[in-house]
């Protein structure tokens, strides 16, 4: 039956409300995904352009383990003067450099100073992401669940017909 006087009139402040809501979420949203999309440098001299998204998932090397690699000693002034002192000492020095142990560490620092220099940076923002929309989702659930109980403040119960009238 048509009735005019009956209806509800969610009047306008609601829809307003909402969308105020939606832009608050959508505006706090865009701040926690911030640190995954905004361009970062890094490297030993900052060359190198990185953007967490993309570098975040790539594959990490893991460090070599230089226990047995040994070192040269420095040569000492008086040696520095004697060709053939350090004629002995570059040959030493190129054997050193050829050890598969040095070449592996020599590789990791060279993928550290280019391509992985961004991976940890990468991965500590893609962190602060998620930790920023989880708390988001979190806040968000418990706000719904609030409004949702104040509206039906308790739920209804079926009492078994059998019982009431015993």
């Amino acid at each position: 039956m048509f009735d005019p006087e009956r209806d509800e009139d969610p009047g306008a402040g609601r829809y307003y409300v909402r969308l105020l809501a939606v832009m608050v979420i959508s505006a706090i949203g865009c701040i926690a995904l911030w640190p995954s999309v905004s361009g970062f440098s890094a490297g030993p001299d900052h060359q190198t352009g990185c953007l967490a998204i993309v570098d975040g998932w790539k594959a990490d090397k893991s460090a070599p383990h230089l226990d047995n690699a040994g070192g040269l000693a420095p040569l000492t002034h008086a040696e520095l003067a004697d060709p053939a002192a350090l004629a002995r000492w570059r040959a030493q020095w190129q054997a050193w450099r050829a050890r598969p142990e040095v070449q592996q560490a020599m590789a990791y620092t060279d993928w550290m100073d280019g391509p992985g220099a961004c991976v940890h940076a990468s991965r500590h923002r893609l962190i602060l992401t998620g930790i920023g929309l989880g708390s988001l989702a979190a806040v968000c659930t418990g706000f719904a669940l609030v409004v949702r109980a104040r509206k039906d403040p308790a739920p209804k119960r079926r009492v078994d017909p059998e019982l009431v009238n015993a």
